[in-house]
């Protein structure tokens, strides 16, 4: 009885966490709502003082607001397309297909996660620079293709976890190493795929350094133009309307947390499978 009670409490006590992180949470996003249906230049409220929806209106006529959004969208395409590709192809490189020195190089590739991503801002940046690539979305095209260390990581981890009958018999069947991977592995990765598609499309759809320093004002995506076009009084560069702003960042935001609520169970799947096997 008595480690009956010890385990229900801890399970209140777990509860409890979890609420008062979510509210911790939800509180910058609930004032950014309440903050976007308030009048012009009045002060954020926990409560919206008023329902101007014509905020979320002017969210998109005072800034070119559809353009911004469809070069996020194209960026996005590129990234998780690619990423997502490449991340497998070298998953089940590391995980199936045994060569000398397969541990070391994945050892390297893991190592590259301890990387802080601003280290390589300016060599990248003179990189481009040299090949002519700046203001351009060949950029994101390159980094997609070279996968991401995390996601090859989740990959290789669910590709081990395959019983190793599915691929001798593909082999009988005459099926090259490629051949396997796409008809056999790939089909069978949809969890983790779900996963690393949505982690993918979250980056690059927030992503505001990468585009700030590679392209020009006309290619910035929705995040760039959001944090340096701003919403400002008509003939006054320096008064930003914080309503407008605020409005903006919600249909910002909206894309994300919708796609995170209809995935969240391939995105927890995912993340699971990938761990049932080191």
């Amino acid at each position: 009885m008595a480690n009956a009670g010890a385990s229900r409490f801890g399970l209140y006590l777990v509860y409890a966490l979890l609420l008062v992180f979510s509210i911790v949470f939800i509180i910058p996003l609930f004032l950014t709502a309440s903050n976007s249906l308030s009048p012009w230049f009045s002060i954020p409220v926990f409560l919206p003082q008023g329902f101007h929806i014509e905020n979320f209106k002017l969210a998109t006529t005072m800034i070119d607001f559809w353009k911004y959004l469809k070069n996020t969208f194209i960026i996005c395409t590129i990234s998780v397309a690619t990423t997502t590709l490449s991340s497998g192809l070298v998953g089940y490189a590391f995980s199936r297909i045994q060569a000398p020195g397969k541990k070391f190089l994945f050892m390297i590739v893991l190592s590259t996660m301890m990387v802080p991503g601003i280290v390589t801002q300016i060599p990248t940046f003179l990189l481009f620079h040299q090949y002519g690539l700046l203001n351009t979305f060949y950029p994101w095209l390159i980094w997609g293709l070279g996968g991401s260390a995390l996601f090859i990581f989740l990959y290789r981890q669910f590709f081990s976890a395959i019983p190793k009958e599915l691929e001798e018999a593909a082999r009988i069947d005459g099926c090259s190493i490629f051949r396997t991977y796409w008809n056999i592995f790939l089909p069978l990765s949809l969890p983790v795929m779900a996963t690393v598609s949505i982690m993918s499309f979250q980056a690059s759809w927030g992503d505001f350094i990468g585009p700030f320093m590679f392209l020009n004002e006309s290619n910035y995506p929705l995040a760039a133009a959001l944090g340096t076009v701003g919403y400002t009084m008509p003939g006054n560069a320096a008064i930003v309307i914080q309503q407008v702003a605020a409005a903006a960042s919600l249909l910002f935001m909206l894309p994300v947390i919708l796609l995170f609520f209809i995935g969240q169970r391939f995105l927890i799947d995912g993340v699971v499978t990938s761990g049932v096997k080191g």
